[in-house]
């Protein structure tokens, strides 16, 4: 049993602690998976997602993404004006770490050492909608199309059963959406080619505007590999880099690429565990 004195003590600084913590908010402890499908290696993006958070030269990055996007589109827009009869332009933008920031999402995931899942992230969307924050420039650029008149069209491959919720988080950050035809999201593939035919058909495109070369047109989709030798997987990063090159001129242009080094297309030809250790140049020898 405690001597008078010491449980006195305990008395007291349960009182005190109790004190400390009312009132007072912490962050929100990520949900653990029953059975989660793991990460190998583990933390395997880590340092990619603390770039996103912490780094300033992230957020260079995405302002200096979204100056070139703002020069390009009054650009654009003077030229094109002139050249067309009652003319309706637009900027086509995705969402998710283009306009969306979803560290919260991957905060968790790291946390956990778990990788990518889709009922995860399913979850993450009809859920956590609150958790979303912006990417830095983007808010300022997309109220600045919408006041010269340009309307920004989003193309996301957020899921169609979720519109709501996305619709919710547009409102939550102030952005503008006159209609559910400025939001076109995914059904039954992500492919986003006929979602971008059918914008094209109602307005002059002035800009595209994401993070993953998808964004901008299908052919930069990673091949499908049945075996994932290590030869299959050089060729595939290959092919993607080649079409980069081929296209060289419309990146700056009338294709604005924000970084992502969290996930994306990139990822698909890199193989799994520890096998991405083979992707990286090959090693100094040392004596």
């Amino acid at each position: 049993m405690c001597s008078r004195p010491i449980l006195i003590a305990i008395l007291l600084l349960g009182g005190l602690t109790g004190s400390f913590f009312a009132g007072r908010s912490f962050p929100r402890v990520p949900k653990v998976a029953v059975d989660p499908k793991q990460e190998v290696p583990a933390n395997r993006g880590l340092d990619a997602n603390l770039y996103i958070q912490t780094a300033a030269e992230y957020r260079a990055c995405c302002f200096q993404a979204y100056n070139l996007a703002s020069f390009r589109l009054k650009e654009r827009l003077a030229i094109e004006s002139v050249k067309k009869k009652d003319p309706k332009f637009a900027v086509i933008m995705d969402l998710d770490e283009t306009v969306f920031d979803n560290g919260a999402h991957q905060a968790t995931m790291l946390r956990g050492n778990l990788a990518y899942d889709q009922a995860k992230w399913d979850s993450y969307e009809e859920f956590d909608g609150d958790e979303v924050t912006l990417i830095p420039g983007a808010k300022e650029f997309i109220l600045e199309a919408d006041k010269l008149g340009v309307s920004v069209v989003y193309i996301s491959n957020r899921n169609e059963r979720f519109r709501e919720q996305t619709t919710a988080v547009l409102k939550r950050l102030e952005l503008p959406l006159p209609s559910k035809d400025f939001l076109k999201l995914s059904t039954t593939t992500s492919n986003k080619t006929t979602r971008r035919e059918e914008v094209d058909s109602k307005f002059f495109v002035l800009l595209l505007i994401g993070d993953n070369l998808r964004d901008f047109d299908d052919e930069f989709r990673a091949r499908e590999l049945k075996d994932k030798t290590p030869e299959e997987l050089t060729a595939a990063i290959q092919e993607r880099k080649a079409t980069v090159d081929k296209e060289r001129a419309k990146f700056g242009d009338r294709w604005i690429i924000l970084p992502n080094p969290a996930y994306g297309e990139w990822q698909k030809p890199l193989g799994q565990g520890n096998q991405v250790f083979d992707r990286l140049v090959p090693s100094i020898r040392t004596k």
